[in-house]
């Protein structure tokens, strides 16, 4: 999560030394989307590998394969 601002201060470094305003306040906004996106998406993880532990600890590789596929699912509409 520490290296989310560094990222978009890389970003914006890189940018600004175009002298270019206009592209300055766009790149602004990409790190507002690009952030909002990392937020909106950092549960995954952390509640995929909680599902696919506890079905595996179990024994029930069928409840493995379909937690997998539903993190799969939700990544992908979340991406869409």
């Amino acid at each position: 999560f520490a290296i989310n601002p560094l990222i978009g201060a890389v970003d914006l470094f890189w940018v600004n030394r175009m002298a270019n305003p206009l592209a300055v306040a766009g790149q602004a906004a990409a790190n507002q989307v690009f952030n909002s996106a990392f937020w909106i998406t950092s549960f995954l993880p952390s509640v995929t590998a909680t599902l696919i532990s506890k079905e595996n600890a179990s024994g029930n590789k069928e409840g493995v394969r379909n937690a997998v596929n539903q993190a799969l699912f939700v990544g992908m509409c979340i991406s869409v």
